[in-house]
């Protein structure tokens, strides 16, 4: 078995007092909420850091798919499609933005 490690810090009153507070609403010790949250905050990073890995993704596959409608809308036999689907996304854009301009 592991042993745990000893860390020393030191608190303000107000902080300590609010620790002191929190680790007795969740029945543990000091020592063993403090790690809790530190590793809450850990594993919340790792959360993070894959949430904006994936946003990445997305917003390259999304701007893949924009340049490929666009490609095809400009080749389309009726010529006005292109101009008709973004005239209808400004429309939509403007109704969701409450009509006004931003």
């Amino acid at each position: 078995m592991k042993k745990n490690v000893s860390v020393q810090a030191y608190l303000p009153p107000h902080l300590a007092a609010w620790l002191d507070n929190e680790a007795c609403k969740a029945h543990v010790s000091r020592s063993q909420w403090i790690g809790s949250v530190l590793l809450d905050l850990f594993q919340g990073q790792d959360l993070r850091d894959e949430a904006r890995a994936a946003a990445k993704r997305m917003q390259r596959q999304l701007t893949f798919l924009i340049c490929s409608v666009d490609g095809l809308l400009a080749e389309h036999p009726d010529k006005t499609l292109r101009d008709r689907c973004y005239e209808a996304f400004r429309a939509k854009v403007k109704s969701q933005r409450g009509g006004g301009e931003q």
